[in-house]
C-alpha cells in the first residue's frame, strides 16, 4: 500500500530535466527517428524503412550533423528530447527549395537518396566551401518529446536545441540557412530567433486534398543569409553567420584525434578508437603541439620546472589546447585551406554517395575502423 502510494506520488510530480546539448552519433539514430515519427510526417512505408540507413550514410560521409538535446534525468535509451538533423546542400538545391519545391522536404530527400541523387555535399566538398564562399545549411529533420513537460520546461528544451544547433554549426562558414519549422509554436520560435519566412506553402495544401495538415500544424520554409544577418545582428540564428578561419592548420588526422580529445579520451582510448599504436598517438601530439607554437608560441604553457615528470607536462600542454579547441571549434572543422584534403570529381562524388559507408572513393573496403572516423569531419 506504502509503495504505491509512493509510486503515485512520484507520477504526479512534473518530469525531473538535467538538459545537455551536444552533437548525435550514429548511435543516436534510433531515438531521433523515434521523435521525428512521432511527428506524423506523410512517408511512404518505403522512404520510411530506408530513413535510418540515410542518416548514417550521411554523418559517415560527413554532409550532416545530429544536433540534440538529452535529459540524463531519463533512462538511458529514452534520453533524447529534441534533436535537428543539419544538411550540407548545394546552391541549386536551396534556390529550388525557396522556389517550387514542395513542403516536407525530407521526404524530398528520402526519395532522391534512393535513387542516388542527393544534392548534399560530402566532406571534401565541405571543406573546400568552409575555406572558400561558405556553405548552405538546412534543418529538414527534426524530432522532440514535450509530453509531461511543463511550459516552462518546454521553453528549457527549446533554449538548449538553439545551444545545440549553435555548438553544431560553430566553426563552419555558413552563407544561407534555412529551416523547416512544423506547427505555428516552432514557426514563431524561428521568427523570434531571426529567421525569416520564405514560403508558406497555401497554394500547395489548398489544391491537396490526400494529405492537408491542420493549419495549426502546417510548414513553413524560413531562412537567413549572411548579408542579412549583417544588416539587422543580433539574434540568435544570426550569430550563426560569425565566422574566425581556423589558424593552426591541422591536418585530418590531426583534427581526429583532437575531436577525440575533447570528448575526454585518454592516449590509451585514442589509440584503441583511432586504431593505432600509442607511439603513433604520442607522435601526432608532438606533431600538434609543434603547429601551435609555430604560430602562437603563448598558448601553451612554458617548460614546467626542472624535475617533472613528462606525463605532467604533456597533461598541461593538453589541458590549455583543449580549453582553447572548445571556444575555437572551427581549427576542428573541415578546412582544405592546407592543401591537404582529397579532391573529388562531382560525377566521383555522386558515386560515393551512393556507396556503404564502409567503402572508399575507389571502391576498396576501409582497411581499418580509423579510415572511417576520418570521414566524421563534424
Amino acid at each position: 500500500m506504502f509503495q504505491r502510494a509512493t509510486w503515485e506520488q512520484r507520477a504526479k510530480r512534473p518530469e525531473e530535466i538535467n538538459l545537455i546539448a551536444r552533437k548525435g552519433t550514429a548511435e543516436d539514430i534510433a531515438e531521433c527517428c523515434a521523435l521525428h515519427g512521432s511527428l506524423g510526417l506523410p512517408y511512404t512505408k518505403r522512404s520510411w524503412c530506408i530513413l535510418p540507413e540515410m542518416w548514417r550514410t550521411l554523418l559517415s560521409r560527413g554532409a550532416m550533423q545530429l544536433c540534440l538535446v538529452a535529459n540524463r534525468a531519463r533512462l538511458v535509451g529514452s534520453r533524447t528530447v529534441s534533436f535537428s538533423a543539419v544538411l550540407f546542400v548545394t546552391d541549386e538545391f536551396c534556390v529550388e527549395a525557396r522556389s517550387k519545391l514542395p513542403p516536407y522536404l525530407g521526404l524530398k530527400l528520402t526519395r532522391q537518396y534512393l535513387s542516388g541523387e542527393l544534392p548534399v555535399l560530402n566532406r571534401e566538398e565541405v571543406a573546400r566551401a568552409n575555406a572558400g564562399a561558405g556553405l548552405n545549411v538546412i534543418v529538414c529533420f527534426e524530432g522532440w518529446a514535450h509530453d509531461g513537460l511543463s511550459a516552462e520546461r518546454v521553453l528549457a528544451v527549446r533554449a538548449k536545441q538553439g545551444e545545440a544547433l549553435r555548438l553544431g554549426l560553430s566553426g563552419y562558414r555558413v552563407k544561407e540557412f534555412l529551416a523547416y519549422p512544423l506547427g505555428e509554436e516552432a514557426l514563431q520560435w524561428m521568427l523570434n530567433a531571426g529567421a525569416r519566412i520564405r514560403r508558406h506553402y497555401s497554394n500547395y495544401f489548398r489544391n491537396r486534398t490526400v494529405f492537408r495538415p491542420v493549419f495549426s500544424q502546417r510548414p513553413c520554409l524560413v531562412g537567413l543569409t549572411k548579408k542579412e544577418a549583417f544588416v539587422h545582428p543580433g539574434s540568435s540564428i544570426a550569430g550563426l553567420f560569425i565566422y574566425t578561419p581556423p589558424r593552426f592548420l591541422f591536418s585530418r588526422s590531426q583534427r581526429v584525434l583532437l575531436r577525440h580529445a575533447l570528448s575526454g579520451e585518454t592516449c590509451e582510448t585514442l589509440a584503441a578508437s583511432l586504431s593505432v599504436s600509442r607511439w603513433t598517438v604520442k607522435k601526432r601530439w608532438h606533431a600538434i603541439y609543434e603547429r601551435v607554437a609555430d604560430v602562437d608560441g603563448e598558448l601553451l604553457p612554458p617548460s614546467i620546472a626542472y624535475g617533472a615528470p613528462a606525463a605532467s607536462r604533456g597533461s598541461e600542454r593538453r589541458r590549455h589546447l583543449l580549453n582553447y579547441l572548445r571556444q575555437h571549434l572551427e581549427e576542428i572543422r573541415p578546412y582544405a585551406g592546407s592543401g591537404n584534403e582529397p579532391v573529388l570529381t562531382p560525377t566521383k562524388l555522386k558515386a560515393d554517395m551512393r556507396k556503404p559507408p564502409g567503402t572508399q572513393t575507389n571502391g576498396s573496403a576501409v582497411s581499418k575502423w580509423s579510415d572511417l572516423v576520418d570521414c566524421h569531419d563534424i
